[in-house]
């Protein structure tokens, strides 16, 4: 991805990746790209190119069609959750092709927060599609030259790329640009739990829920310093500061902390701060699963009570509660299919073996939450 990336500084109140081109050349991630949804977009986003959004954006523009005062018009399909949060989003749709303007859209998945789908008793998890709009840039704008450095990846999994026209990070008055790399969907080695978010929650939030992200960068050591909000809402009510507070208490792990080429390399962390007394349903339905168990194992863990009645296959189900470092625990058996022949006790072996990621997509730390693994068990290969 050659992303020219505009971060606005929040007025603050008084209170894995794929291999770099080897030859030099610069290129676009790789994207799939289907015809526009017939679906409508649930809401349109704008992306400013000046600071006119301060505090709103994370501003980022792919740096030819940038150059070229090229205006792109991108369709995404996310997951956006109760809370109006975008989970995961995939481009369904970017016009015109190959200047990267999906791969930028999908830079700004954080900063994104939506009216979520009603169901009969509440907001509810849906499939939305969301139009992004990049209007191209006056011309006679002059936003200044990046320096050199990075390598190119692919959005989604690990770093966004940076080439021969790395991603340019702009803040605070009068912008000023510099070569980044941007982490995507970062492996955190350590975050804050959930009481710290809780205790976190600001003097001034007014008892409602509030969202914010911080833009930081990270250390050959993965911490996160120079962390600045790029994201609030509701605005001036502290969230974002609270958000920086939180941030800098955060660790990458160690192979992701490093840039190709020594470039910069950044992170955007998304919070929520649910309100103070609010009761949550804490299930983590779609974990991000850095660490499984070794498929090897099914066989040796396979119930012999199935095997001796001559059950070729089973699923099991165990539950089990987050801990603060992504591992589960405290995993118990649930119903099974077949039941009562130890498929599940099965599933509660092999689940003690896995970690998700501590952090989840939409901002919100996973320690306590509940979680349940399904796991199909094969006496043979089917």
């Amino acid at each position: 991805l050659e992303a020219l990336a505009a971060a606005a500084v929040a007025a603050a109140p008084a209170d894995a990746a794929a291999p770099a081109a080897s030859n030099g050349s610069t290129t676009v991630s790789p994207l799939t790209v289907t015809p526009e949804p017939k679906t409508p977009p649930a809401t349109t986003i704008n992306i400013p190119y000046d600071d006119s959004a301060t505090g709103e954006f994370a501003i980022i523009w792919p740096t030819h069609a940038f150059q070229a005062r090229i205006s792109g018009h991108v369709v995404l399909s996310c997951d956006i959750d109760r809370y109006g949060l975008a989970e995961w989003c995939k481009v369904a749709s970017e016009h015109p092709s190959g200047e990267g303007f999906g791969a930028a859209a999908l830079e700004l998945r954080p900063t994104f927060k939506i009216k979520p789908a009603m169901g009969p008793d509440g907001p509810v998890d849906q499939v939305m599609n969301i139009a992004v709009e990049f209007q191209a840039p006056d011309a006679n704008i002059d936003w200044g030259s990046a320096r050199g450095g990075g390598s190119e990846g692919e959005s989604g999994g690990g770093r966004s790329g940076v080439g021969a026209n790395p991603p340019t990070i702009f803040g605070g008055p009068p912008l000023a640009g510099k070569a980044v790399s941007i982490l995507n969907n970062p492996i955190w080695l350590s975050t804050v739990s959930y009481d710290e978010v809780a205790q976190a929650y600001p003097t001034k939030g007014g008892g409602v829920d509030g969202y914010a992200v911080a833009h930081c960068e990270v250390t050959r050591r993965g911490a996160l310093i120079n962390c600045e909000p790029i994201k609030e809402d509701p605005n001036k009510r502290g969230f974002g500061k609270a958000a920086v507070r939180l941030a800098s208490k955060f660790r990458v792990a160690p192979e992701w902390s490093s840039a190709p080429n020594h470039a910069d390399l950044w992170v955007d962390v998304p919070f929520r701060f649910p309100a103070p007394g609010g009761a949550e349903n804490r299930v983590v339905t779609n974990p991000y699963w850095v660490s499984g168990f070794n498929p090897e194992q099914e066989l040796k863990l396979y119930p012999p009570e199935a095997a001796a009645q001559g059950v070729a296959s089973g699923y099991g189900v165990a539950k089990c509660v987050v801990a603060v470092d992504g591992t589960l625990t405290d995993c118990s058996p649930q119903t099974g299919d077949p039941d009562g022949l130890g498929f599940s006790e099965a599933a509660v072996k092999l689940a003690s073996t896995m970690r998700m990621n501590p952090w989840t997509g939409d901002g919100a730390p996973v320690d306590g939450a509940v979680v349940r693994i399904g796991v199909r068990l094969n006496l043979k290969s089917q």
